[in-house]
């Protein structure tokens, strides 16, 4: 298990772990296959609930009590678990796409919101100069955000090492990682440092193994579920 040496974080190694902390919660996550990564562990280790027209849809995962019943959470006659919101799919119709900053301004759901956003891998085959303006798009949205609604959790996934290219090696990518923590710095959000988390794991690989990937997924989980 992976331990930051700046936040503190813990397991969620069960099933009925990960389901007690994500119970209640929304879950947008926006972002590029890395993060993808991240959907794609919760929707193969928490039992889902899945629709038809899943790719690119949410998915409800149930809140399951000890006697196996379904909880009712507290929003009008919702069923209590998390709306899993996935960042990717193989097959996206153009009109599903969004840009963060409007689906940002859409949201206010208060406490129970968590949103995860992945920025940066892409775009490290552009300089910074193509970069800092939508950085600093998405920062408004993210302030505006939590001026409405302060208990939304924001969290940003840093970039990941791995990437092998002349056109977007990980010192670009490093770069990328240094502007979203100056640009998000003064505003309330969270960190996940995948690149600490990648830059010691070989091989390498721009999208890690799943051992990393839960380790990621649980400095996520201990940012939703603290104690």
């Amino acid at each position: 298990m992976w331990h930051s040496l700046s936040c503190s974080s813990h397991s969620f190694s069960t099933v009925d772990n990960i389901l007690g902390c994500l119970a209640g919660h929304l879950i947008h996550m926006m972002g590029d296959s890395t993060l993808w990564q991240w959907w794609e562990y919760l929707r193969d280790t928490v039992p889902c609930e899945w629709h038809p027209e899943a790719s690119g849809s949410t998915c409800p995962v149930s809140d399951r009590a000890s006697d196996g019943s379904r909880n009712k959470s507290g929003h009008s006659d919702e069923l209590a678990g998390t709306q899993l919101v996935p960042a990717h799919s193989l097959r996206t119709p153009v009109a599903s796409l969004h840009s963060v900053v409007r689906e940002l301004g859409g949201l206010a759901r208060g406490s129970q919101t968590v949103v995860v956003l992945g920025l940066g891998t892409h775009l490290t085959t552009f300089p910074p100069s193509i970069f800092v303006p939508r950085l600093a798009r998405i920062r408004a949205a993210v302030a505006a955000l939590l001026a409405r609604e302060p208990r939304t959790l924001v969290v940003i996934k840093l970039a990941n090492t791995g990437y092998k290219s002349v056109y977007g090696s990980d010192w670009f990518t490093l770069q990328m990682n240094r502007l979203l923590g100056a640009g998000f710095a003064d505003l309330c959000v969270a960190f996940v440092d995948a690149w600490e988390m990648t830059s010691m794991v070989l091989p390498n690989n721009i999208h890690p193994s799943q051992l990393i990937v839960r380790n990621e997924v649980d400095f996520l989980l201990s940012l939703i579920c603290p104690t």
